[in-house]
């Protein structure tokens, strides 16, 4: 009897999660929609301001640090790197990186921002309660093809959502930088310090290549 009780419980306990695990990804999957539908919301009418470079910067910064888990993408982007860097290399890395991405984000988002330009999310699907890739669609009039735009969301244990990749196109940007800085490393003796010079480097061009535009 208590044999036929204990299966009977371990069976109800399997369907109940069997049949709860599908709603809660499919909840995840809309509050991901939500989210980057207003983040890009967000962004593009930033860039529709007549705000001057320096207030763009500063509210980019503070969207992409509110939107993006920025660490743990710049941590993933050095892959096995991560682990033979020094603490002052990290630390002066991640800042690099993440200026790095704000000035290449922000000209991403400064394309797609004309007043006619709209990002529309099309739907999501969920590998998870916590991850979920979310489909969108960039519509510019001049052009027939819509740009295609994935953007991989996670949640964390504060019940925050972050994203990490963006596929454009269903060009990982994640793994293109990760392939990008490992070669860079592997041209400089593995030496990680390599990497930073160059990321130094090629933001310093980046924004004077910004600054030269809006001049």
């Amino acid at each position: 009897m208590l044999k036929t009780r204990f299966l009977f419980a371990l069976v109800l306990t399997l369907s109940l999660a069997i049949s709860t695990t599908p709603s809660f990804a499919e909840d995840f999957g809309k509050k991901a929609e939500t989210f980057i539908q207003t983040m890009a919301d967000k962004a593009m009418a930033t860039y529709r301001s007549d705000k001057d470079e320096k207030e763009l910067e500063l509210e980019f910064r503070n969207l992409l640090n509110e939107d993006f888990d920025v660490r743990a993408i710049g941590k993933w982007v050095l892959g096995r790197y991560w682990r033979k860097a020094t603490d002052s290399e990290k630390e002066e890395y991640l800042k690099l990186f993440e200026d790095f991405i704000i000035v290449t984000y922000a000209n991403r988002f400064k394309d797609y921002s004309g007043t006619d330009i709209t990002l529309n999310v099309t739907e999501s699907l969920t590998k998870n309660d916590q991850d979920a890739i979310v489909r969108s669609q960039i519509i510019r009039p001049e052009t027939a093809e819509p740009i295609l735009v994935d953007w991989r969301v996670k949640g964390n244990k504060n019940d925050e959502l972050k994203i990490v990749d963006v596929l454009i196109a269903g060009v990982s940007m994640s793994q293109t930088q990760r392939s990008e800085f490992a070669s860079v490393i592997k041209r400089n003796g593995g030496e990680v310090a390599g990497l930073i010079d160059a990321l130094r480097s090629k933001t310093t061009q980046l924004v004077s290549n910004v600054n030269k535009a809006a001049n």
